[in-house]
């Protein structure tokens, strides 16, 4: 796939869950909500959130590593991206249950950094 058409599909992506977030955050009371609105509101987050952390990612890879690949940059920033998407919406679904303490993070973020490790080393 070209990088352009997947760089604009990234920013469409952005736009339409950032769409569909404001839609919720506003639409929406969180105290009366069923389990169906806060899936859709951690989805549209972790949508908004890894495309904007890819491209911020794949942007700072693009100054700093001149050398290496944009295809091998691309996919190093989209799997980094997931990952701290998914502690940023972990620690919010742990916090919205008051279970979130410092130890819970640090073994989060722990056990991310072995994936991101493992994954680095494919």
């Amino acid at each position: 796939m070209n990088i352009s058409v997947y760089l604009a599909g990234l920013v469409l992506a952005v736009l339409l869950a950032s769409a569909c977030l404001l839609a919720i955050l506003i639409y929406f009371n969180p105290f009366s909500a069923n389990w169906l609105i806060f899936i859709l509101f951690y989805l549209s987050l972790f949508i908004v959130s890894t495309s904007l952390l890819t491209l911020i990612g794949l942007a700072i890879r693009w100054f700093s590593q001149k050398r290496i690949l944009p295809n091998h940059q691309l996919e190093a920033s989209f799997r980094q991206a997931i990952l701290l998407s998914l502690i940023l919406i972990s620690a919010l679904i742990l916090q919205s249950q008051r279970i979130l303490t410092y130890w819970h993070l640090l073994i989060l973020v722990a056990l991310i950094g072995l994936t991101e490790w493992w994954l680095a080393q494919k």
